[in-house]
C-alpha cells in the first residue's frame, strides 16, 4: 500500500510538472531577488528524493561569489525533476547542468535550506568568450510557459549580457530580502 501511493504521489507531481508556468524574468528581476551569485563549474550530480519531489543536486566548484556569500570550493544545487530509480519526473524549464561547463548561477535558498537556482532555467548561464575577450553570459530559449508580472502570456527568447555589465547590474540593484 505504501508502495502504492509513492507511485501515485510521483505520479500527480509529474501531471502537475508538465503545467509548469514561470515568470518571466528580467536580469535586474534575477538580481534582486537572488541570495547569491556565483561563477561556478559543474562537476556531477546525484538525485534524492523528498516527499513526492525527485530532485538532481548537482554539484558544483564555486570560482567567484558576484553577489551574496556562499562557502568558497564546492557547493550543491538542488534543481527538481530527475531520475530516483526507476522514477523519473519531468519540469517544464528544470535546467540541466552539464559536467565541466562553466556557469554563472542566480541562486536562492528555500527555507528549508535548499540551494535553488532562481527561475529555474532562467537563472542558468552559460560562460563564453565574447569577440573582444571579455567573457559572455548566454542562455539560449527555454521551452516553457511563460507569463509577465501581470499574468499575461510572454515568450522567453534567451538572453546574453557581458559579465561586466552583470557586474554593474549587481552594484545598482537592490539586495534581496532576506525574508521570503
Amino acid at each position: 500500500m505504501r508502495r502504492l501511493w509513492f507511485i501515485l504521489g510521483l505520479t500527480l507531481a509529474g501531471v502537475t510538472a508538465g503545467a509548469t508556468t514561470l515568470e518571466k524574468l528580467s536580469l535586474d528581476d534575477m538580481v534582486q531577488k537572488s541570495t547569491a551569485i556565483v561563477r561556478a563549474r559543474a562537476t556531477g550530480s546525484s538525485s534524492i528524493l523528498r516527499g513526492s519531489m525527485i530532485y538532481t543536486v548537482y554539484r558544483l566548484q564555486v570560482a567567484e561569489v558576484l553577489k551574496g556569500s556562499m562557502p568558497p570550493g564546492a557547493a550543491e544545487v538542488y534543481v527538481p525533476g530527475g531520475t530516483y530509480g526507476r522514477y523519473r519526473q519531468s519540469i517544464a524549464g528544470s535546467p540541466v547542468l552539464e559536467p565541466g561547463v562553466d556557469y554563472v548561477l542566480f541562486l536562492w535558498t528555500s527555507p528549508r535550506g535548499l540551494v535553488q537556482v532562481i527561475g529555474l532555467s532562467q537563472g542558468v548561464f552559460e560562460v563564453k568568450q565574447g569577440a573582444s575577450g571579455e567573457p559572455v553570459l548566454v542562455r539560449g530559449r527555454i521551452d516553457a510557459e511563460f507569463v509577465d508580472a501581470a499574468g499575461r502570456a510572454a515568450v522567453d527568447t534567451g538572453m546574453s549580457v557581458s559579465l561586466g555589465s552583470l557586474r554593474e547590474s549587481i552594484r545598482r540593484v537592490p539586495l534581496a530580502r532576506e525574508a521570503r
